[in-house]
């Protein structure tokens, strides 16, 4: 009978070691697949990072190219509407100087600025020297109006100074 006990506890030896290399084997499985998961999981959290800065980044593009879209045409009416100004000064007719100030009105209200310069130093930034009577940096007179679109520059004002 010892022999059978012998057999029976080498059998129950043998069966824990198995188990318990089992054991390792999953312990170890287990931890391979909590690093990969830790792993997607910071992945994950990357991408969609990536994804909502493209996402802000685009959509203030397109609020930029929505504010601008219309710059072009902006610049090529500030000139026209400019003259049409004076000559509507010089005929002094009511009418047209009300249409002329209602045009101005509608462009307003699409973000086109005056640039107010009469009177300031000089800035480089939105404005253009043409004459200058004396050594002074200030502005004395305005020769073209300067205009800005939704905070951008898209007409220096042309300026005299003293």
């Amino acid at each position: 009978m010892t022999n059978k006990q012998d057999d029976q506890t080498i059998s129950d030896e043998t069966t824990q070691e198995i188990a318990e290399e089992t054991i390792s084997e999953e312990q170890r499985k287990i931890q391979e697949l909590q690093l990969l998961l830790a792993s997607s999981m910071e992945r994950e959290k990357r991408i969609l990072a990536d994804y909502q800065n493209l996402q802000r980044r685009s959509q203030e593009e397109r609020m930029t190219f929505i504010k601008m879209a219309n710059k072009d045409l902006f610049e090529a009416i500030l000139q026209p509407l400019g003259h049409l100004s004076l000559a509507a000064a010089s005929i002094n007719d009511r009418g047209l100087n009300m249409v002329i100030e209602q045009f101005w009105k509608e462009l307003q209200n699409f973000g086109l600025a005056e640039i107010e310069v009469m009177g300031k130093e000089f800035d480089l930034k939105i404005m253009e020297v043409v004459d200058k009577k004396g050594d002074g940096e200030k502005v004395v007179e305005i020769v073209r109006k300067g205009f800005m679109l939704n905070g951008e520059v898209i007409q220096h004002a042309q300026v005299i100074l003293a």
